[in-house]
């Protein structure tokens, strides 16, 4: 069942497998501006995405991460019905999915790159190799497996502890999600408990500023790229961007990120993020091989990833001009929660948390925009469910304020 059909006249229509992330949301609204007619294909409701007012419609498909088969096929029917002109994937679970399956969407421009390279790029373990052979500076690596209490402090404490994959198949073809993990010696044993079957990674601690190179890729040469420095971020430690600003480009940073995505033949929108110590060190730390969440940010700054992307799909010459340094991004829900723990335990940082609050020009935002408001209920929605839930757990509300 398709649901509002508002095609703009001659702007051709372009099917995105959609997840609940925000990131997608700015998906929608570049294409929209690029000339394209935003549809979504989505296995659940009320996301951010779904009601902007950039996308033309909304299509139900299978969870690719319990029926692969069945959101493939879900996806192939839509795309025919809307004689789409291109299928973009947005999450790693759309690209395990959807890799080599190219024959399934014949006559429609895929936004797939090969299985091959979709499994080295979500494969974390290799994501030292590869890096060193691009002449990138890595942290120290070491295999952990669960339950492993005593390997998870093989470069002390506090570590960060990976999973070799985001998202790990299970025997009944099912995917489940793992995140990675910022552990204490308090927190060693609990977490080498929650790892995969497989095992993970751990590295150090690097404390230092998240910087990351983002832009798209074709075969596995940089089409166009922005630096970003973040701000704040959250969650603490591992969390991504809640407010984040342009910077000048690395030129040798972002050779050895030309590298890397050559070694993968990457076609797409990528994200490589560092962080880097207080030595001006970069240190690799992780590629999203996907839409991420900042991409708001560079459409502001000038540079249209999605829309760059879908011309390629389909044979056009992209507009490709620079970007914009200075430019602001900033996530509402998730930047609230970064100043106020700020402001309760940041010592000589308070100071700069009441600024944090203040508005700021040339700041693009992940969810509101005055020409589209409506994705703002999501917002609300969560806020309202979280508040729920914390009345129904209070003690696990202290938990979470105590561990900030």
């Amino acid at each position: 069942m398709l649901h509002r059909f508002r095609n703009a006249p001659g702007a051709p229509p372009v099917l995105i497998a959609a997840t609940d992330n925000y990131g997608i949301l700015a998906v929608a609204r570049a294409l929209r501006a690029a000339g394209y007619t935003p549809w979504l294909a989505v296995h659940k409701p009320g996301t951010y995405a779904a009601r902007s007012s950039a996308v033309a419609g909304t299509v139900p498909v299978p969870d690719p991460s319990f029926d692969q088969e069945g959101f493939v096929s879900e996806l192939a029917v839509a795309a025919e019905r809307l004689s789409a002109a291109a299928v973009l994937p947005s999450g790693e679970n759309h690209l395990l999915a959807l890799a080599d399956r190219e024959a399934d969407f014949a006559g429609i421009a895929f936004g797939v790159p090969s299985r091959e390279s979709v499994n080295r790029a979500t494969h974390k373990g290799l994501l030292s190799t590869l890096g060193t052979a691009a002449g990138l500076r890595t942290p120290p690596t070491a295999k952990v497996v669960r339950g492993d209490t005593e390997a998870v402090g093989a470069f002390d404490f506090p570590a960060i502890l990976k999973p070799l994959y985001s998202l790990v198949r299970n025997p009944d073809g099912t995917m489940l999600g793992y995140s990675v993990r910022h552990v204490t010696v308090e927190q060693a044993e609990e977490a080498v408990k929650g790892l995969p079957e497989r095992g993970g990674l751990v590295q150090p601690y690097i404390p230092g500023q998240l910087i990351s190179v983002s832009g798209v890729s074709w075969e596995g040469e940089i089409v166009c790229a922005l630096h970003q420095l973040s701000i704040r971020t959250w969650p603490r430690h591992v969390g991504g961007s809640s407010y984040a600003v342009t910077i000048q480009s690395d030129e040798e940073l972002e050779r050895g990120v030309g590298r890397l995505l050559g070694e993968l033949g990457w076609s797409g929108i990528f994200q490589v993020q560092f962080v880097r110590d207080p030595g001006g060190e970069h240190y690799l730390i992780d590629i999203n091989p996907r839409v991420y969440g900042t991409l708001g940010l560079a459409t502001a700054a000038g540079l249209n990833l999605p829309g760059i992307w879908t011309d390629l799909l389909l044979g056009k010459s992209p507009r490709v001009d620079g970007y914009r340094i200075g430019v602001r991004f900033r996530h509402e829900e998730k930047d609230i929660r970064a100043l106020i723990r700020l402001l309760l335990v940041g010592d000589g940082e308070r100071w700069g948390a009441l600024q944090g609050f203040l508005p700021r020009r040339k700041t693009a935002h992940a969810i509101f925009a005055l020409h589209d408001p409506m994705p703002l209920l999501t917002s609300a929605a969560k806020l309202l469910k979280s508040s729920s839930a914390e009345r129904a757990d209070p003690q696990a509300s202290r938990k979470t304020r105590q561990s900030w």
